[in-house]
């Protein structure tokens, strides 16, 4: 028994090693989160109209025509938003990302200018030899493009929290990473939904830097 244990281990170490210089089992800190936690733990960090988490923004592509950024957008949309598709091989990077089949453009009006996306993705915490802690994050993208800008709208947000033995339970953004429900009487981001919000803030800003990116191009 000892010999086939002594096997075992002498070929999984090199897998071990390897997994670990590429990232999926090593310490580096997360590239994509700020050093100073308070960014994330700010009031307002996790915008609210109405009760409902919205994100909006207006993202610039000065001197480019209303045709020029859709198209551009367009092709930005179809990739991102390709179901079973992803994006790179460390879940640290900020450009990573790992679409389930939900994920979809809805809608390409280029005459109205509006491109309307579908997200459906994993969202992952960390990864460990034999577990990963993930999530599933839902959401709707609204994008209105008009000369020299792009309109830009995340809302209807949503996670399947893991509850053990294989069990998820859908909590929507308002219930789980606004102000009141992820902050502490200090200030500090709770344990159990404070890497959902510090996820959810680093989506959205690297979804806003990589639209940007296509539209200037």
């Amino acid at each position: 028994m000892k010999k086939i244990i002594i096997a075992l281990f002498t070929v999984a170490l090199p897998m071990m090693m390897q997994a670990q210089s590429e990232g999926l089992i090593s310490r580096k800190a997360y590239k994509g989160q700020k050093s100073d936690m308070s960014f994330y733990a700010a009031k307002g960090a996790i915008p609210e109209e109405d009760g409902k988490v919205v994100f909006k923004d207006v993202i610039s592509a000065t001197g480019k025509s209303k045709e020029d950024i859709f198209n551009k957008l367009a092709s930005w949309a179809s990739l991102r938003y390709e179901p079973n598709s992803m994006m790179g091989d460390d879940y640290r990077e900020p450009n990573f990302y790992k679409n389930i089949e939900y994920a979809k453009v809805k809608e390409a009006n280029k005459q109205s200018g509006k491109i309307d996306c579908q997200g459906a993705e994993e969202l992952i915490f960390s990864v460990k030899p034999l577990v990963k802690s993930f999530t599933q994050a839902f959401y709707l993208l609204n994008l209105s493009v008009s000369d020299g800008k792009v309109e830009f709208k995340l809302h209807t947000l949503a996670f399947n929290v893991d509850q053990g033995e294989g069990e998820f339970v859908r909590m929507t953004a308002e219930e789980w990473i606004t102000d009141a429900e992820c902050l502490n009487k200090k200030g500090e981001l709770r344990r159990a939904n404070g890497k959902f919000r510090i996820k959810t803030i680093d989506l959205v800003n690297e979804l806003k830097k990589e639209i940007s990116e296509a539209i200037n191009q």
